[in-house]
């Protein structure tokens, strides 16, 4: 018998691999075409400073924050 139960096929795994990579590609057109569509410049407040920046940078900067707080705030399960 060349496969054990219990042991995943090449098969499988070849397959999986392609469907991470088809994801990758996926999540890469959606984030070209987000970027171009999102260029115009707008006006933000902190505190007292004021600061132009494309929409798409600054919509990436609070995904990039709540991706850092939600990793250092997650629940480890024991």
């Amino acid at each position: 018998m060349a496969s054990e139960a219990g042991q995943p096929s090449a098969g499988g795994r070849v397959r999986r691999f392609a469907l991470r990579y088809w994801v990758a590609i996926a999540l890469a057109a959606a984030a070209t075409i987000f970027i171009l569509q999102n260029r115009t410049s707008i006006p933000i407040n902190i505190l007292w400073v004021k600061v132009t920046s494309p929409l798409w940078l600054l919509l990436t900067v609070i995904f990039s924050v709540g991706l850092v707080v939600g990793l250092l705030l997650r629940r480890r399960r024991s």
